[in-house]
């Protein structure tokens, strides 16, 4: 019965965020934010309900509390460096960037629907209930399995080549975002931040020239390879400040 109410939790809490996005065609985070405070929303109600835990109990659980600061530092170095990496492909491949349009307004709606909502179900929810039974690494692996399997959907709306990359990056990328999980101490900030720069870099920056179609393989390279560097640093058990 445990297994079954976590799982019954996830796909209802998805199937949710995933009508919503559909519903209001938040593919760049339009309505990310409500998209966002709804998934938020669903995600605490499952843990009363299906766990009967208290509103303050349930906060906590799916990671909503204060952040450990070096969680957070982390995760900002980590993006930075990927970030970086824009500019040595721009101009190895001579290629250029502009932003789309009203791409500022647009991060908001991405934060709370790539970073917020995901990492809330998948490493709040998921991963943290996992991880009150088992080691960092089996919890990591159980936790990846659904994550993996809900982005399988992507080959329904990208080209094979990206869409099979982008599913290669979700085995990859589950593992850092559960150590900044935990690294942040046990909130879902850091992770958040991590997730947000992944997914939202691609939707607010538009390439051009010759080399262009490549970047989003280029970037999910990046997106797959930087994110490990959390795995260099010591392992120590780092308890949430919330």
């Amino acid at each position: 019965m445990h297994w079954l109410r976590l799982i019954v939790g996830l796909v209802l809490v998805f199937a949710l965020f995933h009508w919503a996005a559909d519903v209001l065609g938040s593919n760049r985070g339009e309505f990310g934010v409500i998209i966002g405070l709804l998934v938020v929303g669903a995600t605490i109600a499952a843990k009363i309900f299906l766990f009967d835990r208290s509103i303050k109990e349930s906060v906590r659980d799916v990671g909503l509390t204060r952040p450990n600061a070096l969680g957070i530092l982390i995760a900002i170095v980590i993006c930075v460096l990927m970030l970086l990496t824009i500019f040595i492909f721009a101009s190895v491949t001579d290629s250029s960037f502009s932003f789309y349009t009203d791409w500022y307004l647009l991060l908001p709606g991405l934060f709370f629907q790539a970073g917020i909502a995901e990492e809330t179900l998948f490493r709040g929810y998921l991963f943290g209930h996992i991880r009150e039974k088992y080691s960092f690494w089996k919890a990591a692996v159980i936790s990846a399995v659904p994550f993996i399997l809900v982005h399988l959907i992507m080959f329904y709306s990208l080209p094979f080549a990206i869409a099979f990359a982008s599913i290669l990056l979700s085995v990859v990328l589950s593992f850092p975002l559960a150590r900044l999980f935990e690294l942040g101490g046990n909130t879902i900030w850091a992770s958040a931040i991590l997730h947000f720069v992944v997914q939202g870099t691609v939707k607010v920056l538009v390439a051009s020239g010759e080399s262009a179609e490549s970047f989003p393989l280029f970037w999910i390279a990046v997106c797959s390879i930087i994110p490990l560097f959390v795995f260099l640093l010591p392992e120590k058990k780092i308890i949430s400040p919330g």
